[in-house]
């Protein structure tokens, strides 16, 4: 029997909450369903344009005045690629570009086609402990922050702490859904649910507010497998159990620990 045909139909009867943004779900829910699992979809996020486009009508003129691009994530790279084009223009040979994270490294350098600077881990601290945002390197220098509305404030204000000029680019915003689907909420109140994947402490967040009383107190039942450290912290901040955190902060990472902790072979 090939190694496909093996896996199919191991995780049979686990069914899995993916909270991930409609357009970056995909994989992992066909990897949950290839392995024979149920995936459940419910973007507790909705990706869509910044409130306002004075800060990119701000810096466009200037990009090749910066030392550093750094970008949060595919989101920020792809909304950063949308408004060069509409502009029609290249994308800055002078800077360094930098992300945080590999997948966000990766969709980087596609774009840019330049080399990447990145840590080896999905953390604003691992970032900040590369050689090249040390103080003595950073001095003087100008760092374009490309992310997301409202995003940590760690890392603008370490490298500002470090004599870094940073300007903060937001070019997409993360909004809660309006609603959850009553199906979803039956699934979780009625115990249905084998795990919940969360991949940003505001998917985990924006799901217990869509929940009621005894939806949030159901939540507590189902193990959470969460991205990062970050979103770790965010569940058990708000009273919940220590969630499972992927041994690294992608959807291989969400299915190693699905497979080790949750959705046992049959």
């Amino acid at each position: 029997m090939s190694e496909a045909a093996s896996a199919e139909g191991e995780w049979a009867g686990c069914r899995v909450l993916v909270t991930r943004p409609a357009h970056q779900s995909g994989p992992l829910l066909a990897a949950i369903r290839a392995r024979g699992g149920e995936p459940v979809a419910f973007p507790a996020i909705v990706i869509g344009p910044p409130a306002s486009e004075a800060p990119w009508q701000a810096v466009a003129g200037d990009l090749a005045t910066f030392r550093w691009l750094v970008f949060a994530s595919t989101n920020a790279v792809e909304g950063f690629a949308e408004r060069l084009a509409a502009a029609a223009l290249a994308w800055p040979e002078t800077p360094g570009y930098a992300a945080i994270g590999a997948k966000t490294a990766a969709a980087l350098e596609a774009r840019c086609g330049a080399p990447v600077l990145t840590p080896p881990d999905f953390r604003s601290e691992s970032f900040l402990a590369l050689p090249e945002m040390a103080p003595a390197a950073l001095a003087g220098q100008r760092v374009l922050l490309v992310r997301g509305e409202g995003g940590r404030e760690l890392l603008p204000a370490t490298l500002t702490e470090r004599g870094a000029e940073v300007v903060r680019l937001p070019v997409y915003a993360r909004r809660a859904p309006s609603e959850m689907p009553p199906e979803v909420r039956q699934a979780i109140v009625g115990g249905a649910l084998d795990a919940v994947v969360l991949t940003s402490p505001d998917t985990f967040a924006n799901l217990i507010a869509l929940l009621d009383a005894a939806g949030r107190e159901a939540l507590k039942r189902v193990p959470l497998v969460v991205i990062s450290p970050v979103t770790a912290r965010a569940v058990t901040d708000r009273g919940y159990p220590e969630p499972i955190v992927a041994p690294e902060a992608s959807d291989e990472g969400l299915l190693q620990a699905l497979a080790q902790q949750v959705c046992r072979p049959t």
